[in-house]
C-alpha cells in the first residue's frame, strides 16, 4: 500500500507539472525541489525578443545554491531560440543561478506560431533532474514592415528620348533602403549587403552609389538588373534609371540578419509614367515688376529686377538642379544690349553669385531671380534664357535648347512725350459757394439723373485733367518734372456752330526760330480799321497741333505771342523745336493745324509737378454757360538736350464739358402725320446746364412714315446747333407723309450720344394725347415719385377739355405703379400724373433681366387715343448710381 501511495503522488507532480509552469524532482523527507518559468508576455512578436527567468527553489523552498547550472531550450527554433543574457543564441542555452533565479533571453524569428520553453537542472534535495515548461506564442510583428523600408518617388516620367545618365535627371529615381533592429537601430546584415532586383528590366534597372575603392569604373552609371548593393550603418542608396517602356517597375530587395539569419523582404513598386510630368523645362514666362529703371547718371533707380519661370509640359516647377551634393546650372542669361551700354546681368549660379553681359543660373523651385544694371545707354535690352529640354543641365551638351526673349525698356526719365487725359468717372463736379454763404441743407440727389446737387451751388465746374509723362523708352518720367498748362476759349466766331476765329489748318513754324506764318487766314492778325472784328494781341497764345501731321510730333507746341508782323506772320517769345529728331531737320511748310487765342472762360491751374508714376492732375474751373464752347487745352514741359533744350507738349482740342449723363427733351411730344411741325430741341447736362452748339439727329424708328429734318430726308441732323434758340435749344422743322387715316402710328427719335427723346406721330385726323417726359431713365437704387404731364389735343392741335383720363403701368420687375391718377384735363386739355418708379436695383453682379422696361399707358374713356411713358432701369451694382451699391 506505501508503494502505491507514492507512485500516486508522483503522478500527481507530474501533472502539476504538465500543467504550468512549476515541476519538482525526487522525494526528500517528505518535500521535493521546485522550478518555474516566468516571461514578460505570453506573445512574443516576431523579430523581437523577451526575457525569461528561470526560479529554482530546494526542497524545503529556499533557493537553490548561487551558480546551480540550468538549462533552457526551445521546441522551434525556426520560430524562436533562447540565449543567456548577453550570450549567442540557440536551441538551448545554460545560466547559473543567482539568488534562486537563472535569466535568459527569447529572441522571436519570423515564424510564427506555439513555442514551448523546457527549463530543467540537477535536483538539488536528491537524484535526478527537476524541470518544468512555459509556452510562448509568436505573433506576427505589427510593425514588422519597420525592419526593411524604402522610400522614394513611386512614380517617374519614362525616358522617351534615352537621356543620357546624369546627377539629378527626372528620369533617375533615389531610393532609400533602411534595415533596422527590433528595438528600431541601425540593423546588421550579412557581408554587410542586401540584395536587389528589378523587373521587368524592358522598363528600367538600377545602380549604386559610386565605389571610392575602384578607379576604373563610377558605380552610379553602370546599370543592373539584379546584385548585392553595400548597406552602411542600416541604410543603402539605390538609383533606379527609367526606360522607354511605361508600366510598372517593381524593386525587390532582401536583407539577411547578421545576427539571427533571419531575411527580411520587400518590394516597391515604381509607375514608369508616358506623358507624365517629366520636371524638364517646356515653358519659359518672364515676370518683371513695372518699375521702370534708368541709365547710369539719371537720378532714377538703374537696377531692375526679373524673374524667369520654368515649367515643365504640366505646368509643374522644373525641380533644382541639384541631386546628390551635386549642383549645376540649368539656365542660361545672355544680353543683348545698345551699342556702347555697360549693363549687365546679375544673378545667382552654381559656384555663387555670377554677373556679365551672358551668365548661368539656377533656377529655386523653378524660378531663376536676376537683374539688369548699370545701363549707360537708353533703348531696349534684350535679354534671352536658354534651357536644356533635354536634361535640365547647361552645364553639359545642349541637346534640345529651348529660349524665349524679353526687353526691358532703359530709358534717361527726361520728358519725351506728354498726354492729357480726362476720367470718365468721378472726374467733373459741380462746385459750391465759396465764402461767407453757409447752408445746413444736405447735397441732393437729381430724381432723374442721379446727380450730386450740392445745396449751394455757385454755378461752376470743375473738371480734373491728367497729364502723363514719359520718357523715350516709355518710362515714366522722374519724379518732380514740372508741367505748364493753359487754354485757350476766345475769341470765338459769332455764327453758329462757334469755333475760333484765329485757326487753321496751314501753320508754318520756323524750324528753330520765333516766326509762325500761315497761307491766308480767313480773318487777318492785325487789325482792320474799316471793320469791326478781332486781332491777335502780344501775350496771346499760339496753339500747334503737329502730332496730327505725320513727321512734325516736335511741333506740338504752345507759344506765346511777341509781336504781330503782318496779316499772316507773328513771332513769339520762345523759339521753336528743330524738329530734328530724325537727326536732319523736318521742314514740311504750311500744314500744322493751329489756333491763336486767349483764356476768358474760367481758369485752369497753371502747373504741376509729375508724381512716381509719372502723372500729373491740374483744375480746370468754369461757368456752366460754357459748357458746350470749344475749348484749346494744352500742357508742355522742356526735355534738355546735351547741346539743345526744348519743349515736349501735347495739345488738345476740345469743348467745355457738362456733368453726364445728358438729356434732350422734345416740345411737342406727338405730331399729327403728314404735316410740317416745329419741334423745339433742348439739351442740357445732368444737372440741367443747358449745352451749346450742338447738331441732334433725328430717325424715324417706328411706322409707316417718311420724313425731313430742315428739308433733308431722315436720317439727318439738324440744320442749327443748340443755342441757336435760347439756350441748349434748336429749332427744327419736321415733315412727315405717307401716313393713311385710321392707319398705324409712327415714332421719330431725336438723339445726341446717349440722350433720346421721341416724338409720336399719329396718323392724320387723329386726337392726340401727348405725355412729358415720355421716357425716363431711373438713375437710383430708390423709388422716385415722378410726375408725367398729360396734354389731350384734337386733330387740329386744340386742347380738349373735361376728359377723365385713366393709366396703368406694367414692368419686368421692380417697381412701376401710379400713385397720383391724372385726373380730368383743364381748359388746356392738360392734366398730370404721378409715377413711381424704382426700376433699378442692388442685385447680384450676374443677375439676369436686366436692364428692366416698364410701359405706362394713359388714355380717355373710350380707349383712344394712347399715351406712353416709358421707364428703365439698370442693375446699379454694375454701374454708377447714387446713392451707390454696397461693395459685393
Amino acid at each position: 500500500m506505501k508503494i502505491f501511495r507514492y507512485s500516486i503522488i508522483l503522478v500527481t507532480a507530474a501533472l502539476l507539472a504538465a500543467c504550468g509552469g512549476s515541476s519538482s524532482g525526487g522525494f526528500d523527507d517528505g518535500g521535493s525541489a521546485s522550478m518555474s518559468i516566468t516571461v514578460e508576455s505570453s506573445e512574443v512578436a516576431t523579430n523581437s525578443s523577451t526575457s525569461v527567468g528561470v526560479r529554482f527553489r530546494a526542497a524545503d523552498g529556499s533557493a537553490v545554491a548561487d551558480g546551480t547550472t540550468v538549462t533552457l531550450r526551445s521546441s522551434n527554433t525556426n520560430r524562436g531560440v533562447v540565449s543567456p543574457v548577453g550570450g549567442s543564441s540557440g536551441e538551448s542555452a545554460t545560466a547559473t543561478t543567482s539568488g534562486g533565479q537563472a535569466n535568459f533571453t527569447f529572441t522571436a524569428r519570423s515564424s510564427t506560431g506555439p513555442v514551448t520553453l523546457t527549463a530543467s537542472g540537477a535536483n538539488p534535495s536528491g537524484s535526478g533532474t527537476v524541470s518544468t515548461t512555459r509556452e510562448i506564442e509568436v505573433i506576427e510583428d505589427p510593425d514588422a514592415d519597420a525592419r526593411l523600408e524604402i522610400s522614394g518617388a513611386s512614380s517617374m516620367p519614362a525616358n522617351n528620348e534615352n537621356v543620357e545618365i546624369f546627377m539629378g535627371s527626372p528620369f533617375i529615381n533615389e531610393l532609400t533602403v533602411r534595415y533596422n533592429n527590433p528595438d528600431g537601430s541601425a540593423g546588421s546584415v550579412v557581408e554587410g549587403q542586401i540584395s536587389v532586383a528589378v523587373s521587368p528590366v524592358s522598363r528600367g534597372a538600377f545602380s549604386t552609389l559610386d565605389d571610392p575603392e575602384t578607379d576604373d569604373v563610377n558605380e552610379f552609371f553602370v546599370l543592373m538588373g539584379s546584385a548585392p548593393v553595400n548597406m552602411t550603418a542600416g541604410v543603402a542608396t539605390v538609383f533606379v534609371h527609367s526606360f522607354d517602356q511605361p508600366g510598372t517597375l517593381t524593386v525587390s530587395v532582401s536583407a539577411e540578419d547578421a545576427e539571427t539569419g533571419d531575411t527580411f523582404s520587400e518590394d516597391f513598386e515604381i509607375e514608369i509614367i508616358e506623358g507624365a510630368a517629366d520636371f524638364l523645362p517646356a515653358n519659359l514666362d518672364f515676370s518683371m515688376s513695372s518699375d521702370p529703371v534708368y541709365t547710369q547718371g539719371s537720378g532714377g533707380s538703374t537696377s531692375k529686377s526679373v524673374s524667369l519661370f520654368v515649367t515643365d509640359s504640366g505646368g509643374n516647377p522644373v525641380p533644382d538642379p541639384e541631386g546628390s551634393g551635386a549642383e549645376y546650372n540649368n539656365v542660361i542669361l545672355s544680353l543683348d544690349a545698345p551699342d556702347g551700354s555697360d549693363a549687365r546681368l546679375n544673378g545667382t549660379g552654381a559656384s555663387g553669385s555670377v554677373s556679365g553681359s551672358e551668365i548661368s543660373v539656377q533656377t529655386v523651385n523653378g524660378v531663376a531671380n536676376f537683374s539688369i544694371s548699370g545701363a549707360t545707354e537708353t533703348g531696349p535690352h534684350e535679354i534671352t534664357a536658354t534651357v536644356d529640354r533635354a536634361d535640365n543641365n547647361v552645364d553639359n551638351d545642349l541637346l534640345d535648347p529651348l529660349t524665349a526673349t524679353t526687353t526691358v525698356g532703359v530709358g534717361d526719365g527726361r520728358l519725351f512725350s506728354l498726354e492729357i487725359v480726362s476720367p470718365s468717372v468721378s472726374a467733373i463736379i459741380a462746385n459750391s459757394v465759396v465764402g461767407s454763404i453757409q447752408t445746413d441743407q444736405e447735397p441732393q440727389i437729381d430724381p432723374e439723373t442721379g446727380a450730386v446737387i450740392p445745396p449751394d451751388a455757385d454755378g461752376t465746374y470743375s473738371l480734373t485733367i491728367t497729364a502723363q509723362g514719359s520718357d523715350q523708352a516709355g518710362n515714366a518720367v522722374l519724379t518732380n518734372t514740372p508741367i505748364d498748362f493753359g487754354k485757350i476759349d476766345a475769341p470765338l466766331t459769332q455764327t453758329l456752330p462757334r469755333t475760333f476765329v484765329f485757326s487753321g489748318g496751314d501753320g508754318n513754324p520756323e524750324e528753330g526760330g520765333n516766326l509762325f506764318s500761315v497761307v491766308d487766314p480767313p480773318e487777318g492778325f492785325g487789325d482792320n480799321p474799316s471793320t469791326v472784328d478781332e486781332a491777335v494781341e502780344p501775350g496771346d497764345t499760339l496753339a500747334l497741333f503737329g502730332k496730327s501731321v505725320p513727321g512734325n510730333r516736335e511741333h506740338e507746341a504752345a507759344r506765346t505771342v511777341a509781336s504781330v508782323i503782318d496779316s499772316s506772320t507773328i513771332t513769339v517769345t520762345e523759339d521753336f523745336n528743330r524738329n530734328d529728331g530724325s537727326g536732319s531737320i523736318v521742314n514740311d511748310g504750311f500744314v500744322i493745324p493751329w489756333v491763336i487765342g486767349r483764356s476768358r472762360m474760367g481758369v485752369v491751374d497753371s502747373h504741376t509737378s509729375l508724381t512716381t508714376q509719372g502723372r500729373g492732375s491740374v483744375e480746370l474751373t468754369y461757368p456752366i454757360s460754357a459748357i458746350g464752347r470749344p475749348l484749346v487745352l494744352w500742357g508742355q514741359g522742356n526735355r534738355v538736350e546735351a547741346d539743345q533744350s526744348q519743349t515736349v507738349a501735347d495739345v488738345e482740342a476740345m469743348v467745355f464739358p457738362g456733368i453726364a449723363p445728358a438729356r434732350l427733351s422734345a416740345t411737342p411730344s406727338s405730331i399729327q402725320g403728314n404735316s410740317t411741325t416745329n419741334i423745339e430741341l433742348c439739351l442740357s447736362d445732368a444737372l440741367g446746364a443747358p449745352i451749346n452748339d450742338v447738331f441732334i439727329r433725328g430717325d424715324i424708328v417706328e411706322g409707316p412714315a417718311n420724313g425731313s429734318l430742315d428739308g433733308q430726308p431722315m436720317p439727318a441732323r439738324t440744320e442749327l446747333p443748340t443755342g441757336s434758340a435760347g439756350d441748349g435749344c434748336t429749332i427744327t422743322e419736321v415733315t412727315t407723309s405717307g401716313m393713311v387715316p385710321e392707319g398705324e402710328e409712327s415714332l421719330i427719335r431725336f438723339s445726341v450720344g446717349g440722350a433720346t427723346a421721341d416724338v409720336q406721330v399719329v396718323p392724320p385726323g387723329s386726337a392726340m394725347l401727348l405725355v412729358s417726359p415720355s421716357r425716363y431713365n431711373d438713375p437710383s437704387p430708390n423709388i422716385v415719385s415722378v410726375t408725367v404731364t398729360l396734354t389731350l389735343l384734337n386733330g387740329e392741335g386744340e386742347p380738349i377739355s373735361g376728359v377723365d383720363l385713366t393709366g396703368e403701368c406694367e414692368a419686368e420687375g421692380g417697381t412701376l405703379e401710379i400713385e397720383s391718377d391724372p385726373g380730368v384735363t383743364d381748359a388746356d386739355g392738360v392734366t398730370t400724373a404721378r409715377v413711381a418708379v424704382g426700376l433699378t436695383e442692388c442685385a447680384a453682379a450676374d443677375a439676369e433681366g436686366f436692364p428692366r422696361t416698364g410701359t405706362c399707358t394713359f388714355t380717355t374713356p373710350s380707349g383712344t387715343p394712347v399715351g406712353t411713358f416709358l421707364a428703365t432701369g439698370i442693375n446699379g451694382t454694375n454701374n454708377a448710381v447714387s446713392p451707390s451699391c454696397p461693395a459685393p
